[in-house]
């Protein structure tokens, strides 16, 4: 059964004026002359449900908005696109009756708004898949759109001549026979996951394929030992490092009971260290309070001699009554000297008891008595720094004497040991680094074993995924007898249609799913003239749609919309003929399906056979398609093809 697809109107918005454009039968037919909009109208649609639509300049400046009516499944909604603005990549999904927002969809997926593509795809209740593909030799995905499904519906003036559902597009074409299969059933979500898998495990065994030749590769090339030799090699190199570890405790142990013998000697040697340098501190400690001692003596002594030379002075210079400066010579008598100053010097003249003899004296006898102290502490603290000094030169010598003692009781047992130990520890270090060696290739090899393990395991996993594969495909082997049937239904349209008369028969090739005509594919068919192609591509879509029509498993879109079904046609009466044939097969279709199929049908000309259940849509150059704007008329148009 046909997947219900319809649209019920177009509405064209300009900065001045809006139109509607109304598809209410089963068929419309859009006419008028060239450049009147004839296949803008049809491109606004695509528009409108997030295709990639060519607009003409003249759409692109003056329209701003398109809303479609449709039907989709079992929705009724208004799709609303604004045209060359910031939000022309989002669709608005509105009320019917009220034009209210009801969501807001993304024609490219970005992460902030849900895509428009998955809204669709689920509206129209088609299964949204991802199928397999690759880039740059590498495994990846590719999702199905509904723009991709759209190609099926949606017949471009600009190529219905030349290709058939974008087959001429290499990009296109894994999503082109993919939507086929999906539609007529032929593939599942199940046999599209066993690809999309296959696809990563073959990416997956080229990836660990290579990296387990690599390392393989590198492991001969840089040590010639195979993995049993690595394995004996390392069996002997850690039996001669238990031995050089074994011999090494020997002697360690040796060494131990050889050190127990001269314990009491270290002691003694312990102990004598320890009272040379206490006696080392007490020396640095006599020094400084000998130093101390010897530093108040010279004080004294400092103190008496300034006290005689202020006794002599004051001896002999205090009788004389200066008149002139002992120095410069000159005259005392005119300066202006303070009472009890001194003329000379001009300071306050001593007190009494700084120049009576007596005090004098007496501070002399003090100073005296002083200084015998100092020298007599002096001298007692000299003795004892000369005692502390004894001591540490005994206490060394006995420190000194215990260790040439240990060292000659040692040096026959412990050095050699030693020496022993160093090369024994040596020998074991280098056994250690042999043996790490060794590992570092034997774990390469495992590495390489389990790389190896990895790919089988993986080539497993691929045979048994293309067994269940192949088991899912054979299910739906019987429905590839629809592929036959549906070339019969083209063979049938095309004799009816009579592209040419030396015609003999046509069929769906069972891979490409392609038309074939007389054993030749389509685009060797395009040398025998363009109308003919035309024509064979029309009836290609329209065996497509009537299938879907009569077959309720297979989910062809209902809608077909077609621009240009007479293109690159003469004006001979054979040519009119093929016409006319043709849109008695659409006028056939619409009436007999009224309920089940819509078609929208672009020509430069009205139905050559009118009836009930052709709509029209009529443009021209005082009506063209955007309201509001005055066409600049026929010449303009002509000249603008001619420059194209």
């Amino acid at each position: 059964m046909a997947v219900h697809l319809r649209f019920r109107s177009l509405t064209v918005t300009t900065a001045d004026a809006e139109k509607t454009y109304r598809f209410d039968g089963p068929a419309t037919v859009v006419s008028g002359p060239s450049g009147t909009g004839k296949s803008s109208l049809l491109m606004l649609l695509k528009h409108v449900v997030g295709g990639k639509a060519v607009l003409t300049p003249a759409v692109r400046d003056h329209v701003i908005s398109a809303r479609a009516e449709v039907f989709i499944g079992e929705q009724h909604v208004i799709l609303k696109r604004t045209v060359n603005d910031a939000r022309s990549g989002q669709v608005d999904v509105l009320d019917p009756a009220t034009l209210a927002t009801l969501d807001t969809y993304a024609v490219q997926a970005d992460g902030n708004l849900p895509p428009l593509s998955d809204y669709l795809l689920a509206a129209l209740d088609f299964p949204r898949e991802t199928i397999p593909s690759s880039r740059d030799g590498k495994a990846t995905t590719r999702d199905l759109t509904f723009t991709d499904l759209f190609a099926y519906v949606y017949r471009e003036a600009r190529n219905i001549d030349r290709e058939v559902v974008g087959h001429l597009d290499p990009w296109f074409k894994t999503k082109r026979t993919a939507l086929f299969k999906l539609m007529f059933a032929l593939t599942d979500s199940t046999v599209l996951e066993l690809s999309r898998k296959l696809g990563e495990l073959k990416e997956e065994l080229r990836k660990k394929t290579d990296e387990y030749e690599n390392v393989k590769n590198f492991l001969g090339a840089t040590d010639p030992r195979t993995e049993d030799q690595l394995r004996s090699e390392l069996t002997s190199l850690r039996d001669m490092l238990q031995r050089a570890d074994a011999a090494m405790a020997s002697l360690r142990h040796e060494l131990e009971e050889s050190t127990a013998a001269d314990a009491v000697l270290r002691r003694d040697l312990r102990a004598a260290v320890d009272s040379a340098r206490d006696a080392a501190q007490d020396v640095l400690a006599a020094q400084d309070l000998v130093e101390a001692r010897a530093a108040v003596v010279a004080q004294v002594e400092l103190d008496l001699s300034r006290l005689d030379r202020s006794t002599t002075a004051i001896e002999k210079l205090s009788p004389f009554d200066f008149v002139v400066c002992p120095r410069c010579m000159q005259r005392l008598s005119t300066r202006p000297v303070p009472e009890d100053h001194c003329v000379v010097c001009l300071q306050d003249d001593p007190h009494d008891q700084d120049v009576d003899p007596a005090a004098i004296a007496q501070t002399r006898r003090t100073l005296d008595l002083q200084l015998q102290d100092a020298r007599a502490v002096l001298e007692a603290d000299g003795g004892v720094l000369e005692a502390a000094q004894q001591r540490a030169q005994q206490t060394d010598f006995l420190a000194h004497s215990l260790r040439r003692q240990l060292d000659a009781q040692t040096r026959d047992l412990v050095a050699p040991r030693f020496d022993a130990i160093a090369d024994a520890s040596a020998r074991a270090a280098s056994l250690r680094a042999a043996i790490d060696s060794v590992t570092q290739l034997r774990d390469s090899w495992t590495r390489a074993h389990s790389m190896a393990r990895d790919v089988r395991a993986i080539k497993e996993q691929r045979t048994r995924t293309t067994a269940e594969k192949k088991a899912r495909t054979a299910e739906l082997a019987a429905r590839q007898t629809l592929v036959s049937d549906l070339g019969r239904d083209f063979n049938t349209l095309i004799s009816q249609l009579r592209p040419a008369p030396w015609i003999q028969s046509a069929t769906i090739d069972p891979s490409s799913y392609l038309p074939v005509v007389d054993n030749v594919s389509f685009e060797s068919l395009q040398a025998d003239g363009g109308g003919i192609v035309t024509c064979i591509n029309v009836a290609y879509s329209l065996a497509l749609l009537e299938f879907g029509i009569t077959h309720p498993d297979v989910r062809v879109p209902s809608l077909l919309i077609i621009d240009s079904p007479r293109k690159a046609s003469g004006s001979n009466l054979d040519d009119q003929a093929r016409g006319h044939r043709t849109y008695q097969r659409f006028q056939t279709l619409a009436e007999v399906n009224a309920s089940q199929v819509q078609l929208i049908i672009a020509d430069n000309d009205s139905a050559p056979t009118p009836g009930a259940a052709f709509g029209k849509i009529e443009l021209d150059y005082d009506n063209p398609l955007i309201p509001g704007v005055a066409h600049p008329g026929p010449e303009h148009t002509h000249r603008a093809e001619d420059e194209s």
